[in-house]
């Protein structure tokens, strides 16, 4: 296991993830969150197709429970999570949206308590209550709060939690579910999650978001970044380097996204928000590391 490289790859992959928010946030001035959610993982799907076959092919292993929870956790997290997180961006910018969504972790620590039956130790713990800190202080005082900008990052930090708890009891059910495999089943799961969503508007916003427009430049860029390499990127990872080191430097998004959202997409950053970002990140370092 290279996990030096793998290191590299989850870092490099958060600052294209960062990239391609950036230009989400572009293109979500003219069209609407579900829209850039649904062309972002039809993108993806077909990535993820070529990834598949390029890593080994087709290989759902010997336990069908352990596909349908991929399948699930796609539905969950890339669909609902997803779509919930985009419109947060639209709410709260970038930077304060990555940054509040450091919440994933410790819902993640609670629902592994309660679901998988790992306890967490006292450093997750002093973690947690970090990352309550630097989540609430980046937001501002009580009165400044975006009630709905909140609301709508809680859900997808708890979507997203919900969804990397059945990843992981997927692959420790089964072994032998391949990577590629493995990611197909989840991007496949939240492209049926989006048209579960939309419904009678599949076909209408399908066509609104791909027809010409200011929108499409940066939808496109933002798709092919962000989930096509970004699929790729990960799933290797995934494979080099450790889960604890996978989800630690998978919280570094913020520190890309706030100067590359200042740049592209012309998002002052606050201090406010740079600080409770830290303070953040110290605390899911304490979860992760002790």
């Amino acid at each position: 296991m290279n996990e030096s490289l793998g290191n590299t790859l989850i870092l490099i992959g958060c600052a294209i993830w960062a990239v391609a928010l950036s230009f989400f946030k572009i293109a979500e001035r003219h069209i609407d969150s579900s829209q850039i959610n649904l062309i972002k993982n039809s993108v993806g799907l077909v990535f993820v197709t070529g990834w598949m076959f390029f890593t080994g092919g087709w290989n759902p292993g010997d336990v069908d429970l352990a596909w349908q929870l991929m399948f699930a956790s796609g539905v969950i997290g890339m669909a609902f999570g997803d779509v919930f997180f985009l419109s947060a961006i639209g709410r709260l910018g970038v930077g304060k949206a990555t940054s509040m969504a450091l919440l994933t972790p410790v819902l993640t620590l609670i629902l592994e308590f309660f679901i998988l039956d790992r306890s967490p130790s006292a450093g997750s713990f002093s973690g947690m209550f970090l990352v309550l800190i630097g989540v609430f202080y980046l937001h501002g005082p009580v009165k400044n709060i975006s009630k709905e900008g909140f609301r709508l990052i809680f859900l997808a930090c708890l979507c997203v939690a919900i969804a990397q708890v059945l990843a992981r009891w997927s692959f420790d059910l089964d072994q032998d579910l391949s990577l590629g495999t493995s990611a197909f089943f989840r991007v496949f799961g939240g492209v049926i999650g989006m048209a579960f969503i939309m419904r009678k508007d599949l076909r209408s916003k399908y066509l609104s978001a791909i027809s010409k427009g200011p929108h499409l430049k940066p939808l496109m860029i933002g798709a092919f970044l962000g989930t096509g390499i970004g699929i790729c990127l990960y799933q290797s990872a995934a494979k080099l380097t450790t889960a604890t080191q996978l989800s630690f430097l998978g919280t570094t998004t913020p520190i890309f996204a706030i100067p590359i959202a200042w740049i592209i997409a012309k998002e002052i950053p606050q201090k406010r928000v740079v600080v409770g970002a830290l303070i953040a990140i110290v605390g899911v370092s304490l979860i992760f590391l002790l």
